[in-house]
C-alpha cells in the first residue's frame, strides 16, 4: 500500500489517483457491509441453537383434564430459544434492510416474514442435534440455508439490483422448501397438538405472505395467508393423532399446502380449474408416489 501510494504521489495527478484509489476501497467495503451483518447474524443463530440442542431441557409439564380429556403439556428450553433466535433474526435483517436500503417499513416488512419463518424451522430442526458426523452436516447445511435466505432477501428488496428477478425465483422455491422441512421437523419432534397447531399456523402463514406477495395483485395477501395457515391448522388437527409415518404426513400436508397456494393464485388470475388442476396433479402424483414408497419400506 505504502509502495502504491509513493508512486501516486511522484506524478502531478498523483493526489487524485491516490484519493480515487482510496475511494474504490472504502466503497468496496461499504457494499459488503450487509455480508458481514448477515454472517454474524447467522453465526449467533447457529450457536444458540447448538448450545441449546445440547444442552435441553424440560422447564415445564402440567397434565391437564379440560372436558374430561387428559392432556400433557410440557416446555423445555429449546422450544424458548427457537422464538427467540427468530426474533433476534427479525431485529438484525430490519436493521440491515433499514441501514443500507432507501425502504419503507411496509416494505421491509415483507421481507422479515421468511428470515422469521426459516429461523423456526431451522430451530426445530436441529432440536434433537447429536455429535455425530451427521449433526454437524445438518448444521453447516441450515446455516447455508439462513444466510442464502438473508442475502437473497437483501437483494429482492433493492429494486435497483439487477439481480432481483433470480432472487425473487430463489425465494420463491425455498418457501416450498421451509414448509416442507418444518413439517417433518414438527412431526419429528412429536410435539402436544397445542403446539403443533400455532405452530402450523404462525409458518405457513408468513411463508404464504411470501409468496403471495410474488404472485397475487387482485386479492389482500394478509387475508389469503391467513386463511391458508388457518386451513394448514385444521389438516395438521386432522392428521396429527393419525397412523401414519412421518413421510406420509409431511407428503400429504405438503400436498394440501401445494395444492391450496395454486388454487388461490390461479383464481387470483382468473385461471380455468382445468388449467389449475393440471398444475396441481404433476406434485400429486409425486405425493402418492413417496407414500407408496414409504408405506412399503417404513
Amino acid at each position: 500500500m505504502c509502495v502504491i501510494s509513493l508512486i501516486f504521489c511522484q506524478s502531478g495527478s498523483g493526489v487524485r489517483l491516490q484519493d480515487l484509489f482510496f475511494d474504490l476501497i472504502i466503497t468496496l467495503m461499504e457494499q459488503r457491509r450487509p455480508v458481514i451483518v448477515f454472517s454474524t447474524l447467522t453465526g449467533i443463530i447457529m450457536m444458540i441453537f447448538t448450545v441449546g440442542a445440547f444442552t435441553d431441557r424440560e422447564l415445564l409439564n402440567v397434565q391437564i383434564s379440560p372436558l374430561g380429556f387428559d392432556m400433557a403439556f410440557s416446555v423445555s428450553s429449546m422450544e424458548l430459544l427457537i422464538p427467540l433466535a427468530a426474533v433476534i433474526i427479525v431485529f438484525g435483517m430490519y436493521r440491515a434492510l433499514k441501514d443500507h436500503l432507501p425502504v419503507s417499513n411496509e416494505q421491509i416488512g415483507l421481507h422479515l416474514f421468511l428470515p422469521f419463518a426459516v429461523t423456526l424451522t431451522i430451530g426445530y430442526t436441529l432440536r434433537g442435534l447429536d455429535s455425530g458426523l451427521s449433526g454437524w452436516g445438518l448444521l453447516f447445511l441450515t446455516g447455508v440455508l439462513l444466510y442464502l435466505v438473508l442475502r437473497f432477501e437483501y437483494v429482492a428488496c433493492d429494486p435497483a439490483s439487477v439481480r432481483r428477478p433470480v432472487s425473487i425465483m430463489v425465494l420463491d422455491g425455498l418457501c416450498y422448501a421451509v414448509v416442507l422441512l418444518f413439517i417433518i421437523a414438527l412431526r419429528a419432534n412429536i410435539s402436544p397438538l397445542p403446539v403443533s397447531v400455532p405452530a402450523i399456523f404462525i409458518l405457513c402463514f408468513a411463508v404464504s405472505l411470501k409468496i403471495y406477495s410474488f404472485h397475487i395483485i387482485n386479492i389482500s395477501i394478509y387475508l389469503a395467508a391467513g386463511v391458508t395457515g388457518a386451513v394448514m391448522a385444521f389438516a395438521d388437527s386432522g392428521l396429527h393423532y393419525q397412523p401414519v409415518n412421518i413421510v406420509s404426513y409431511a407428503s400429504l400436508m405438503f400436498l394440501w399446502y401445494y395444492a391450496f397456494i395454486n388454487l388461490v393464485i390461479g383464481k387470483d388470475h382468473g385461471e380455468p380449474y382445468r388449467s389449475i388442476i393440471r398444475r396441481i396433479l404433476p406434485a400429486a402424483g409425486f405425493a402418492l408416489v413417496v407414500m407408496v414408497y414409504a408405506a412399503i419400506r417404513l
